[in-house]
Formats: structure tokens, C-alpha cells, sequence
């Protein structure tokens, strides 16, 4: 009988921090963003091509190490907001990730949308990564 009663408390407790963990989770998601999986490493990369529509004329192709591991990297800022509507606008920033293997890796912002395998999606900071991309690429 104490058995049965101590696995009941052992289990509420258990399913309580399953609930929360759960709910912080869901939480911090809706607030951060999500970020893209399978995004591609830095050594993995063999080289970036960058584009820009305010730039026209002045397409990057990146082979120097560190401009790479700062392509890279800004796909770590780049997190997407499955709860907010899509733009209609067109790209404004495409970046190419061309793998060590051959095969490639493109992602293409505007203000407030990502396209990432062919797939749009509502950006959770609008505007930051074609600000960053500009800056880092650009502004030099």
C-alpha cells in the first residue's frame, strides 16, 4: 500500500517537471524563435557566394576562411516564427553555401521572410539578418 502511494508521488512529481520543462520550452520558442536545423558547418564549406538586389553588380564569391565562418555563423541569428504570416516581397539577400562535396546550401531573406530548403518562413527579428548580411558583406 505505502509502495503504490509513493510511486503516485513519484510520478505526479515527475509528470509536474515534464509540464514545465514542456511549457518553457513551447515558451521560449514563441519568444526567441526557431532556429534552422541543418544548417551547414563552417568546415564543410568550400565557398559563399552572396547577392544582393541593392548590389547588382557586385556578387561575392567568399573563399577566405573567416568570411566563411562569418556566413556561417549568421545563420545563427537567422530564427523563424511559425506563428506569424509570410511577406510577399522577394528576396532581398541570397547567400549560397557551395559544400566541400559539390552539392549546395541556399538561403534567401527579404525583411521579414526566409526561404531555407525552398521553404518560406516568417522571420522572428524583421529585418536583422538583411541588415547583418549588408553590413558584413557590403558596407566594407
Amino acid at each position: 500500500m505505502k509502495d503504490s502511494i509513493l510511486m503516485k508521488k513519484v510520478m505526479r512529481w515527475v509528470a509536474t517537471i515534464l509540464a514545465v520543462c514542456i511549457v518553457t520550452l513551447a515558451l521560449n520558442l514563441l519568444t526567441d524563435g526557431v532556429p534552422l536545423l541543418g544548417t551547414p558547418k563552417a568546415e564543410n564549406i568550400d565557398r559563399v557566394v552572396v547577392t544582393h538586389t541593392d548590389y547588382p553588380n557586385d556578387v561575392k564569391d567568399i573563399t577566405d576562411e573567416f568570411y566563411i565562418e562569418l556566413a556561417e555563423a549568421m545563420l545563427g541569428y537567422l530564427h523563424y516564427a511559425p506563428l506569424k504570416g509570410l511577406s510577399d516581397g522577394a528576396p532581398i539577400i541570397q547567400i549560397t553555401y557551395i559544400m566541400d562535396d559539390g552539392t549546395e546550401v541556399v538561403v534567401k531573406a527579404n525583411e521579414k521572410t526566409v526561404w531555407w530548403n525552398g521553404r518560406p518562413r516568417a522571420i522572428h527579428d524583421a529585418g536583422q539578418f538583411v541588415k547583418m548580411c549588408t553590413a558584413v558583406f557590403y558596407l566594407q
